[in-house]
């Protein structure tokens, strides 16, 4: 059973009894063999010690376990840059405890999560899936995740250490950071995990930083993690990235991921032979890991009495209520997506809607219709189905309003997957499609109905996948809701056949992207035209031969869609807007726009986006645009609409949270963790491609809000921005002294007026302002926050602490933090850019 078993935390601080006398007690040969995983997504088994295998998943915006199973839908969250809008830790700690419990229900023992990569350029494909462009403030969000998760007795694994800042040929580029930039921007959330949170794991990167593989970096990670920072957990690599033996051991690399093959195994048993690598390095990794099973409960009690006892939370075979369903409350994840949605503008106050006076509200954008809920890459699972937003705002409010739903627009570049029960398996009768897989001599290995039109295995392939000539047939009845113009496209890599009613239609190979996991994200696609009646099933197959070329993985995704004129469809949500009492558009980006693999090309909607919302705002002045994106887009209509909602990539709960902000049940509680531009030139950082191999960081520490600030640039939206259904009066400041010492924190208290008509909550931040002697340092940078809830007219007072390294900076020549004695000027506010009140601060001489 779970139970209470399964909400063990971690055994922080512990060490593992007598495990010098585990560790001698393996052979060299045994040793070697537990520092390779067994395969993708499990590490070896050792009988003699009584370490049984343990299991590593993907996250962090959910669990999937070790592969996509229909039957078994994950817990969708807010992606990891909506969490830190919350700017809320106890709120993060609590949702990833719960996120911990679905884990350890699956049987997972380590999370791959949290990024804690900064945003350092708004086109990073992956940047939902890191917290913010500040330092501070991802680390306090990371640390705030590993406690959570580590408090159900799962392990973290944070990633990706270090510079994995772009997605472009990330496998291969050498990221050149200065060691103060390091220092003081990239490392400080790293280094706050491993001292604040206790970090079980950290994941090696696949890039180089100034000249060194990531994986073989001994200065970054045996110097630097492992004994400056005391680093007590297991360093794992990330897939694939090992590429050395002798190296990467000696660097501190403790485990290659996936296995059993990798450049370890029986080279690094000839390079321990040989002297090159020394078996007291292999020990110390051996005793890491068995350190690990211990705080996860994998370490068993065996015959001989060398091992300790299980952990409270194990249960024999894998963790405690592996195989039970341990789904994340919904209305936790309802709270956290309400808390991280930033209200960007209000105009006339239209939010939250008047209920009472809406008759007919027009829903329209092409993501009103396909929300993006989740980014792509590693971080997707297949998602607990919820109401959409459509079904969220009837139930909200009543039946005495319509709600009509349009379209407006196209923004995919995939054909997107039919809707729900206009699909059909032509054997059973049943919803979904058929699917098979054949071997080369047409032998049949796979005959099974499966819900959807996408199946993806995930490193756990049918053994007939990997092999020349084999072969997979999707077969279903579609039947169409209207008649007329319809795309179908099959999407995946290798040869591609579509076939409707017995004829062959296209045929064509796609080749496989420059990063596999683009695969997964966005498939090649081959397409094609063709005319439907409505109500007539058409029967659609699909036939591929995988290319998979080392790749570990292989999908196969059947879409189709009408095709109608976007005129008609852009003319259709105007009428509805003219008719509407209140018009909310959804807008953002489409499937495959933001993933791991691939950065973004241009920060402009995908589409004609900007065109409808320009054209229903001209139509209704009661337009509320719900902008559903992980990263930043650009807004050229922001001073034509009443109000606007950054929602992120919000999970499972978004038409809920949605519908709740909307009609004032809720209020929305985000601040902008990234600054939003007005024109994508404006952005201090927009470089994500390498160039001749290399990818300078030449910005050094202006990135983000600090490069918009030193370089006198006017964000659309400010880092920290965010309004309320309420307003706040910020009253007063004081320092608990007027000089600190230095290498010592300090302490503000800020008093704050709830002034408006409703119950709200207020993200006071603190930002350092110090001299301005040195251009290539911000105007001001984040130092503390705090939230606060008050009721209408309550005042309530924040204490805030300014950690001592706030006021340091890394000292290059000498290696080591060092102090000015000057004064700061310390400013509150409610943003980086609406700064209320200063105090100032003196450091005094000395420090470390």
């Amino acid at each position: 059973m779970a139970g209470d078993d399964s909400r063990r935390p971690i055994a922080s601080g512990t060490r593992v009894p007598d495990a010098g006398a585990l560790v001698a007690s393996l052979s060299l040969e045994q040793k070697v063999r537990l520092l390779t995983g067994a395969d993708a997504w499990s590490l070896h088994a050792e009988g003699a010690v009584g370490l049984r295998s343990m299991m590593l998943s993907d996250g962090p915006a959910g669990v999937r376990g070790a592969g996509f199973d229909p039957a078994n839908p994950s817990s969708s969250l807010p992606c990891p840059v909506a969490l830190a809008a919350t700017w809320d830790e106890p709120l993060v700690t609590g949702l990833t405890r719960a996120l911990g419990q679905e884990a350890r229900a699956r049987g997972v023992d380590v999370l791959l999560a949290p990024t804690v990569n900064i945003v350092r350029t708004p086109l990073n494909g992956r940047g939902f899936e890191c917290f913010s462009e500040d330092p501070l403030l991802t680390a306090r969000i990371a640390v705030a995740y590993v406690r959570g998760l580590q408090a159900a007795g799962v392990a973290a694994a944070v990633k990706h250490y270090v510079g994995n800042d772009s997605e472009t040929d990330r496998h291969n580029y050498d990221a050149r950071i200065s060691d103060r930039v390091l220092r003081e921007l990239y490392l400080p959330p790293f280094e706050a995990c491993v001292s604040e949170g206790d970090v079980a794991l950290v994941m090696a990167a696949y890039n180089s930083v100034n000249g060194s593989p990531m994986t073989a970096n001994p200065r970054l990670i045996d110097e630097l993690l492992k004994r400056e920072w005391g680093f007590r957990g297991v360093v794992v690599s990330d897939w694939s990235a090992t590429k050395t033996t002798g190296p990467s051991a000696t660097a501190g690399l403790d485990l290659v991921m996936p296995g059993p093959n990798g450049p370890w195994g029986e080279q690094l048993l000839a390079a321990v032979r040989a002297g090159t690598v020394a078996e007291a390095q292999i020990d110390d990794k051996v005793g890491r890991l068995l350190q690990l099973a211990h705080r996860v409960g994998a370490l068993a009690e065996i015959p001989n009495g060398k091992a300790p006892r299980k952990a409270s939370g194990a249960v024999d075979g894998g963790p405690a209520g592996q195989g039970s369903r341990a789904l994340v409350d919904p209305a936790l994840l309802e709270e956290a997506a309400t808390r991280s949605f930033v209200l960007l503008c209000n105009r006339r106050e239209l939010l939250p809607l008047d209920q009472g006076g809406i008759r007919k509200l027009a829903l329209i954008g092409p993501n009103a219709l396909r929300p993006q809920t989740q980014g792509g890459g590693s971080v997707r699972v297949l998602p607990v189905a919820r109401p959409t937003l459509a079904e969220s705002l009837h139930a909200v409010l009543g039946p005495q309003a319509g709600v009509s739903v349009h379209q407006g627009c196209l923004n995919w570049t995939t054909v997107p997957v039919p809707s729900d029960g206009s699909l059909r398996d032509p054997q059973s009768g049943k919803p979904g499609v058929r699917l098979e897989v054949r071997d080369a001599s047409g032998s049949l290995i796979q005959d099974e109905p499966i819900p959807d039109s996408v199946v993806t295995w995930w490193d756990t392939l049918p053994k007939a996948v990997h092999l020349p000539g084999s072969q997979l047939t999707m077969r279903a009845r579609y039947r169409p809701g209207a008649g007329g113009p319809h795309l179908v496209g099959a999407a995946g890599v290798g040869l591609l056949r579509i076939s409707m009613d017995g004829a062959t239609l296209a045929e064509a190979a796609t080749l496989p992207p420059r990063d596999m996991v683009e695969a997964l994200s966005r498939p090649p696609e081959v397409r094609v035209p063709v005319q439907l009646m409505a109500g007539t099933e058409a029967e659609i197959r699909i036939d591929s031969r995988p290319d998979v070329r080392g790749g570990g993985f292989v999908t196969l995704r059947l879409g189709i869609a009408p095709a109608p004129s976007e005129d008609g469809l852009l003319e259709e949500a105007i009428e509805a807007a003219r008719n509407a009492d209140a018009v909310v558009v959804v807008v953002g980006s489409a499937d495959g726009t933001e993933s791991e693999g691939y950065d973004r090309d241009t920060l402009a909607l995908p589409g004609r986006q900007d065109e409808l919302v320009r054209r229903v705002a001209a139509a209704n002045a009661n337009t509320v645009v719900v902008v559903n994106s992980g990263m930043p887009v650009l807004m050229p209509w922001a001073e034509e609409v009443a109000a606007i909602l950054q929602v992120w990539l919000p999970g499972q709960a978004f038409g809920e949270a949605l519908a709740g902000v909307l009609l004032g049940a809720a209020e929305p509680g985000g601040r902008l963790p990234v600054t939003l531009p007005r024109a994508e030139a404006d952005s201090p950082v927009l470089q994500a491609d390498p160039q001749a191999g290399e990818l300078a960081y030449d910005e050094g520490l202006l990135v983000g809000y600090r490069g918009y600030d030193r370089k006198g640039r006017e964000p659309l939206f400010c880092f920290g921005h965010g309004l309320g259904y309420t307003d706040w009066t910020y009253e007063s400041i004081s320092a608990s002294a007027a000089t600190i010492g230095a290498g010592n924190d300090a302490s503000v208290s800020v008093s704050v007026r709830n002034r408006g008509r409703r119950s709200g909550r207020e993200i006071v931040q603190l930002y350092l302002e110090g001299p301005q002697d040195d251009a290539s340092r911000p105007l001001r940078a984040l130092a503390a926050f705090a939230a606060v809830d008050a009721e209408p007219g309550e005042r309530a007072e924040v204490r805030l602490t300014v950690p001592a390294r706030a006021f340091a900076h890394f000292d290059e020549q000498r290696g080591e933090w060092a102090w000015k004695a000057v004064t700061y000027t310390l400013h509150a506010g409610r943003s980086s850019r609406d700064l209320r009140l200063s105090t100032r601060i003196t450091v005094g001489e000395g420090g470390k």
